[in-house]
């Protein structure tokens, strides 16, 4: 044994006292050509060794380059090894505490991270195998790694193979085996032991291979994998909803209203005065789509201070104080006075989408509406007059919308389930002309806010487009499966939903009005019909609710009429 390590030694002398000057070259072709090694040592595929210091010899001089993010070592050691370069040799050298295991194969995967010095020509997918074994452990498993809600993919994220598994292993232990993704979300691991073992991919956001944060994501396959007999594995990427329900953050910035922000959506947020007590109609809270946030608006507080203390349920989150002013200072305020005003609505410069809703976003909730002289006209001829026709309503607290009652409306009784009776509703007003101005009129103090201010004159001008401006889809989905809720968005290409419908079984859906764009069919499978997408969870092996896309993008055209089938499998 001290004949082979005085032996390593002088090689290793003599490799170091070898220098050459670098002269570049006067002319000629370019060196397009990656490092080769001249030698290893150990030598790469070695068997029964556990060598304290590695030896590679390249045929020129080179360096490293990203050798933190590119460098994998699997499986993973308990103290990173000392990585250096001297001249044409690359040097590994374990730390003294670190012990390799018994019978393991180890794979050093370099990436691109090795290179020559002169043209910077990297050794791609460089690796250097060694067991501590009698054999090369030579099998291998590959898959690809996928963002469970949108399908993207990302690289850098970890799989790993675990040999031994119980629920408490991700959060624990280092794994058996592992590597990172590509940019496409693929994955291999080579060089694995013939086995069952248990895959995971994490989000690591610690880089401690360990699942132990909120921020990482998560993605397992359901059984144990047995590695010689497998097709291509597919991850689906979640992040949990988190265990601990918490106030992230809130902003006091106007008079009269608090936004709240949770770190998950719930049903049971309570927020309770507790150094005032407020009459009926004093309180508004406006909770968000997902409930994971809220804007409670407050008034007629005769205090110089309000605090609140918010709870979950019966558990109590914070308690904060807020310093009040007066309703006549915020109505005085130099820079940004108190007014009840028109945040959004209809551009004259934009045109407007035939088929959508007008609609009119104040900076404060209404409250009441007057029955005046509100006048809708179309180019010059007056279409509609509140009394007779077109009105405003505000369930949505902001939003003004223009519409009408709908008193055909027919639904099933919710006191008498299969009994159907007529339901009057407000439904938006959406019969407008193509390429036609309109001007909506709507005089002063028509509209009275939370706070008992009313608008000033509003008058709103906007043009509709052209008909033939717009493409239609009419699309047949055929769903095989049991029956069940179904959530069908039709997406830009950026992932902002256009369209949304639910449906229980195969249904055609028909888009009028769409704009000349590339568009996106997506399908959530809602197994717990509560017309929303949910995430996984682990401990609980509960896989994320699956997505569907439609294999291509589709090219909607103007004045251009489109028939799909989609069948979903």
């Amino acid at each position: 044994m001290h004949f082979f390590r005085n032996r390593y030694t002088l090689i290793l002398v003599l490799l170091l006292s070898a220098c050459a000057q670098i002269v570049a070259p006067g002319g000629g072709l370019k060196d397009a050509t990656p490092p080769k090694v001249k030698k290893y040592i150990p030598d790469s595929a070695s068997t029964n060794i556990k060598p304290k210091s590695i030896f590679i010899v390249f045929d020129e001089y080179i360096s490293l380059k990203d050798l933190h993010n590119q460098l994998i070592i699997s499986p993973p050691l308990s103290k990173a090894p000392d990585i250096n370069v001297k001249d044409k040799t690359l040097l590994i050298n374990f730390s003294k505490d670190d012990t390799l295991k018994s019978n393991t194969t180890y794979v050093f995967s370099f990436g691109n991270s090795i290179q020559d010095n002169n043209e910077n020509n990297p050794k791609e997918d460089f690796k250097y195998v060694f067991s501590t074994g009698n054999f090369i452990d030579s099998l291998t498993i590959k898959g690809k790694v996928e963002n469970a809600f949108d399908h993207k993919t990302e690289k850098g994220i970890l799989v790993m193979l675990y040999r031994n598994y119980d629920d408490s292993t991700i959060y624990k232990y280092t794994p058996d085996y592992f590597t990172k993704t590509k940019e496409d979300g693929t994955f291999k691991i080579t060089n694995v032991r013939d086995g069952k073992y248990k895959v995971i991919a994490l989000k690591d956001a610690n880089a401690n291979y360990k699942y132990d944060s909120e921020d990482e994501k998560i993605a397992f396959i359901d059984t144990l994998v047995n590695v010689p007999s497998y097709a291509n594995l597919i991850l689906e990427l979640f992040q949990e909803s988190p265990k601990k329900f918490k106030l992230t953050k809130y902003l006091y910035n106007s008079y009269g209203r608090v936004d709240f922000y949770f770190n998950k959506g719930s049903d049971s947020i309570t927020i309770k005065p507790i150094n005032y007590v407020f009459n009926d109609g004093d309180i508004i809270c406006d909770y968000s789509a997902n409930k994971d946030s809220l804007t409670y608006w407050f008034r007629n507080v005769d205090k110089d201070s309000l605090h609140l203390q918010l709870s979950n349920g019966d558990k109590i989150l914070d308690t904060i104080k807020l310093k009040l002013i007066t309703k006549e200072e915020a109505l005085g305020h130099k820079r940004s006075p108190l007014k009840f005003k028109v945040m959004s609505s209809p551009d004259k410069n934009m045109s407007f989408d035939l088929g959508a809703p007008l609609n009119i976003v104040f900076s404060s909730p209404i409250k009441t509406y007057t029955n005046g002289n509100i006048n809708l006209k179309e180019d010059s001829s007056l279409i509609a007059k509140q009394k007779s026709f077109v009105y405003f309503f505000s369930d949505s607290g902001q939003i003004a919308t223009v519409g009408k009652w709908d008193s055909t409306k027919v639904e099933e009784d919710p006191f008498y389930p299969g009994v159907m009776i007529k339901m009057p509703k407000k439904v938006f007003y959406n019969k407008w002309k193509p390429n036609t101005n309109y001007h909506l009129f709507i005089p002063p103090s028509t509209f009275t806010d939370f706070f008992g201010l009313t608008n000033d004159t509003i008058n709103i001008d906007f043009k509709t487009r052209e008909e033939t401006y717009y493409g239609s889809l009419k699309m047949q989905i055929n769903i095989a499966g049991t029956e069940q809720n179904y959530i069908i968005q039709l997406l830009d290409e950026k992932e902002n939903v256009i369209r949304r419908n639910n449906i229980q079984t195969s249904e055609t859906i028909v888009y009028e009005h769409l704009s000349p764009a590339k568009y996106k069919l997506k399908i959530i499978y809602d197994t717990n019909k509560n017309y929303k997408w949910d995430s996984g969870n682990l401990f609980q092996k509960k896989q994320p609710e699956k997505t569907i896309y439609n294999s291509e993008l589709i090219n909607i055209r103007a004045n251009w009429d489109l028939d799909l089938k989609w069948d979903v499998k």
